[in-house]
């Protein structure tokens, strides 16, 4: 009896076990109509093979445009991804030219044999200042920058731009300082180019309309204007033409800078002269140095900017580019590829 006693709730236990294991292990009953009675989902398992959850993985870039450069979108989360910027191509190499065509100051050379006469003709960097560009097309015409000036190949020989002319530079606020607009009733009375008497009619205009003493002040401008050209490179009937090749007509009166009483300027069709009361002198800026910070960017003041905003020259310069233009639909026969690039170290 004591051993039944003993066995009994063993017995038990097995026979428990048993029926569960049957039931756990029996197919789901269906309910009227034949649906599947539904059943607790069973706990998931992890197991150590299992990995960690990981996130779905971008789609790789697409390589970026020899051209254009491409800026990459920001990731899913938010943080941007680095610009992915088309490295410039290489200017290529010019030919050998003489040493004294090549000037250190800038690293360009004046390789176009015309525009090496000319600049020797009319004063060399007295009047142009240094080179800043190699030769290129712009507009049709071959051309090449100087800090002054820009130098252009036309059907009738060499001549310079009407850099302040309404399409190019006709700003009057550069990097903090304030020249003299256009004075349309001194501009509407400039003599007629087609006049017989042109050349004494001109020369009598700007001698009557660019003073020698303003306010008290040594401008000299009419001296800046005559002597510009160096005496004996030109006959001297023929002294005042070579001057306006240079500067252009007179298109204002002289005016202070109204930031600085000190200067003084006088706005021509291709330059400003610029007065300076500390050396009492008298001088061209660098007005196609500012254009080609304009089409380049490089540099670029604010205050030029903004006036230039809608300008088809604004930021331009793209060696990226097959004709070195971000826009060259903007500026037909025009190929600045290099343009702006040092020929010489």
């Amino acid at each position: 009896m004591r051993v039944l006693l003993r066995v009994l709730p063993a017995l038990v236990l097995v026979v428990l076990a048993g029926a569960f294991w049957w039931w756990e292990h029996t197919p789901p009953r269906e309910a009227a109509g034949g649906a599947p009675v539904a059943q607790a989902a069973p706990a998931p398992q992890l197991t150590a093979a299992a990995p960690a959850p990981q996130a779905t993985p971008t789609r790789p870039a697409l390589p970026p445009s020899p051209r254009t450069p491409v800026v990459q979108p920001p990731s899913p989360r938010g943080s941007p991804t680095p610009t992915t910027v088309v490295p410039t191509p290489t200017a290529p190499p010019l030919g050998p030219v003489a040493a004294e065509r090549c000037f250190p100051e800038t690293g360009f050379c004046i390789r176009n044999d015309r525009f090496w006469e000319y600049f020797n003709a009319r004063g060399g960097v007295r009047t142009f200042g240094y080179p800043i560009s190699r030769e290129f097309l712009l507009n049709g015409s071959r051309v090449q920058f100087f800090q002054r000036l820009v130098m252009e190949l036309q059907p009738q020989g060499v001549g310079t731009l009407n850099l302040l002319d309404p399409g190019l530079m006709p700003y009057t606020r550069i990097n903090g300082s304030v020249f003299p607009d256009v004075d349309e009733r001194l501009k509407n009375a400039t003599p007629p180019v087609g006049s017989p008497t042109y050349a004494t009619d001109i020369a009598a205009f700007i001698e009557a309309n660019a003073p020698e003493e303003w306010n008290g002040l040594p401008v000299r401008f009419w001296t800046t204007f005559r002597t510009t050209v160096p005496e004996g490179t030109v006959p001297p009937n023929l002294v005042t033409l070579a001057n306006l090749e240079i500067w252009g007509a007179v298109i204002s009166p002289p005016a202070y800078d109204p930031t600085n009483q000190g200067f003084v300027y006088q706005r021509y069709q291709r330059g400003i002269m610029h007065y300076r009361q500390e050396c009492r002198c008298t001088e061209g800026l660098l007005m196609a140095e500012w254009f080609k910070t304009l089409i380049t960017g490089v540099g670029l003041p604010g205050d030029l900017a903004a006036q230039a905003a809608d300008s088809v020259w604004i930021r331009q310069y793209n060696n990226a580019s097959e004709l070195g233009l971000n826009r060259p639909g903007q500026l037909p026969n025009t190929n600045m590829r290099f343009a702006f690039e040092p020929d010489r170290p």
